[in-house]
């Protein structure tokens, strides 16, 4: 399931800009086709956050109260991203380069577990161990007792 769509897109970024940052030619002709790579890549970010704690995607189907919160950063990574490759633009506003800073820094507090998703219910959880290694050594099968004089 999406987190957000080429019309959330759209409207965030207003019509004028929206077409000047997804049009590759002249910038003056929106493209969707260029937004819904832009907004399949800011999810996709998202995602390799997320599947470090959850199963992604997070179905916001089952957590419809997780959708404001995972639009409002997947959208700030989708504006940044679709600044940065822009062919009319050299480098992102200062304002747009804080938007994902923010953002990728509330992911990665997410998939630390440092932030839990504002869920009614926890999301589906991962199917691997969180724990991180672990290590069991077997028994020694000589001693240094054993070994003395070897």
């Amino acid at each position: 399931m999406a987190y957000i769509t080429i019309a959330k897109l759209s409207e965030r970024l207003g019509a004028t800009l929206y077409a000047r940052l997804t049009d590759r030619v002249n910038g003056t002709t929106a493209s969707a086709d260029v937004a819904q790579q832009i907004v399949n890549e800011a999810e996709a970010e998202a995602d390799s956050y997320l599947a470090r704690r959850y199963r992604t995607p997070v179905s916001l189907a089952d957590h419809p109260e997780l959708a404001h919160v995972l639009e409002a950063r997947v959208l700030d990574l989708a504006e940044w991203i679709a600044w940065k490759s822009t062919p009319f633009v050299s480098d992102p506003p200062q304002r747009i380069s804080r938007l994902q800073v923010d953002a990728l820094r509330w992911f990665e507090d997410v998939a630390r577990g440092r932030l839990t998703l504002p869920a009614a219910s926890p999301p589906h959880s991962r199917t691997a161990e969180d724990e991180g290694p672990r290590y069991a050594a077997s028994p020694r099968a000589f001693t240094a007792g054993e070994l003395d004089g070897l």
